[in-house]
């Protein structure tokens, strides 16, 4: 009966660690979190089988048990823990991640130093008669294992401030840890010198469990990968278009391939370091700003354009579409990003060519169009001037159409040095160009458009000719009230007098 009573006291809780650690490995063979907590659960177990060993053939082989089985079992433990806390808070990760690794080194010192058996042990290990009394050794490895075990909770505690869910459950998890402890010595020390004290000292190791279910949890609902993780990774690490991963303070923390050639920095720059250092142009903190909103608020983007000046100096502008995920009990922002510079330029080209002239580079007669009707809509009054370039087949058939090119090119530019922002100057086709002009400024504009035509143009063999241009204007509303009665007035009066700008 005694021998069922510590099977089900000890057997049962090291089957249940047991079959915890086969589920989170069969979950994800391939993660390192996955085969460290099934490998902590595994040695967690042991500390059970270990108890259960040495209550039933006691006092046979108790110190040895107790040191080698237990004491090593809960010291490898002890290691996976951290390991698995460094991990799961990403430190490997950040800078110079890869010397916490030293954090290793006492535990393992220790575990090296369990076969010296007087330095664990005072007295005899083998001797049934003798009394286990811990020697120096054996305080210093309990000391290393409970430095491993403040470290897990400081870390667990930053974690929970960072906002980790699954931080909070380890957090629970370890606080009934120690309410278990807690309450088992208590209950010892009150029933010390009753036939059931030795009792509850036996079952301090179950407060383990406790912290272990909350672990299980929390990788079940934060952290398990589907058995597709590798189709996953060869998608995310082939994939054409670019893809990150960022938290509400704009640092990376997982890229695929092609963020990298899009920032022109390599993955390692990237990892752990601010977005924001990589993107010239961009407003730092209006950019924070808006990415906390849209982490506070949960909101998905779509086709959101990006641009900035990468590391090489590029211009580039990104379609951002993101949505949001948990990643080891974290919310991050999940980014896909695809490179439509090109594309963009392409767009603004069309777009320029739809409403700009090419030879000149003014307006034409679409944007014409449409900015005279703008100020029709308006019903203020202004000017419309046409403007003629006198002599052009003279010139195309002395100096060739080269130079005919060059002279509308010249007057072209004469006119975006004479119109403002608030005038207008558009080429309607051939040598046939229109002006917008407020009332009150087109006879200083007229004069200064003839003080600059009366420099001669200096062509590509050297020679120079003179040009000349008729002008004709229009009034709105006084000469007309819509684009062809405007137009034709104009038109009339350009032809009727060549050398003179008439006032309306």
């Amino acid at each position: 009966m005694e021998v069922l009573f510590y099977c089900v006291l000890y057997l049962i809780p090291a089957c249940i660690f047991i079959f915890m650690a086969g589920m989170i490995y069969s979950h994800n063979r391939h993660s390192a979190r996955h085969i460290t907590c099934s490998l902590l659960y595994v040695f967690s177990s042991m500390w059970f089988f270990g108890v259960f060993t040495s209550v039933i053939i006691y006092p046979k082989y108790f110190n040895m048990i107790s040191l080698y089985w237990v004491n090593g079992g809960i010291a490898i433990g002890s290691l996976l823990s951290l390991h698995l806390w460094l991990m799961n808070a990403n430190l490997y990760n950040k800078k110079n991640g890869k010397y916490l690794k030293l954090l290793f080194v006492p535990g393992i010192v220790m575990l090296m130093t369990l076969p010296f058996e007087s330095w664990m042990l005072k007295g005899d290990v083998h001797s049934i008669e003798s009394v286990y009394i811990p020697g120096t050794g054996l305080y210093l490895l309990w000391l290393v294992d409970f430095s491993y075990l403040f470290i897990v909770i400081i870390l667990t505690i930053l974690e929970m401030k960072k906002g980790n869910n699954a931080a909070k459950l380890w957090f629970k998890g370890i606080v009934l840890y120690f309410v278990w402890i807690a309450v088992t010595l208590s209950a010892a020390l009150l029933f010390e010198n009753t036939s059931i004290s030795n009792f509850f000292y036996f079952i301090m190791p179950h407060g383990t469990l406790l912290w272990a279910i909350a672990i299980f949890i929390s990788m079940s609902r934060f952290d398990y990968l589907s058995s597709y993780e590798r189709r996953y990774n060869i998608l995310f690490q082939r994939s054409p278009i670019g893809i990150l991963m960022i938290d509400e303070e704009a640092i990376v923390h997982e890229v695929s391939p092609q963020v990298p050639n899009y920032l022109g920095v390599t993955r390692e720059e990237l990892i752990q370091s601010s977005l924001l250092s990589f993107l010239s142009g961009i407003d730092r903190q209006t950019f924070i700003q808006e990415l906390q909103r849209v982490f506070k608020q949960q909101l998905k983007l779509e086709n959101v354009e990006i641009s900035f000046v990468n590391r090489l100096g590029k211009q580039l502008t990104l379609l951002i579409d993101s949505d949001f995920i948990i990643v080891e009990g974290r919310t991050l922002q999940f980014v896909i990003v695809k490179d439509i510079t090109e594309t963009k330029a392409k767009e603004e080209r069309v777009q320029y060519l739809a409403y700009n002239d090419l030879l000149t580079g003014l307006s034409n007669r679409a944007a014409f169009e449409k900015q005279i009707n703008d100020l029709l809509s308006s019903k203020e009054k202004f000017n419309l001037l046409l403007l003629d370039l006198n002599k052009l087949k003279q010139i195309n058939d002395t100096f060739g159409h080269q130079a005919g090119d060059h002279a509308i090119q010249h007057i072209a530019n004469i006119l975006q040095e004479v119109t403002e922002e608030k005038h207008h100057a558009a080429r309607l086709g051939g040598d046939e160009f229109v002006l917008l002009l407020a009332v009150e400024e087109t006879e200083k504009i007229i004069e200064n458009i003839q003080h600059k035509l009366a420099i001669p143009l200096k062509l590509f063999n050297q020679n120079q000719i003179s040009l000349s241009a008729s002008m004709g204007i229009s009034c709105y509303p006084l000469d007309g009230e819509t684009i062809d009665e405007l137009y034709s007035v104009a038109d009339k009066r350009m032809y009727l007098e060549k050398h003179s700008a008439r006032k309306c």
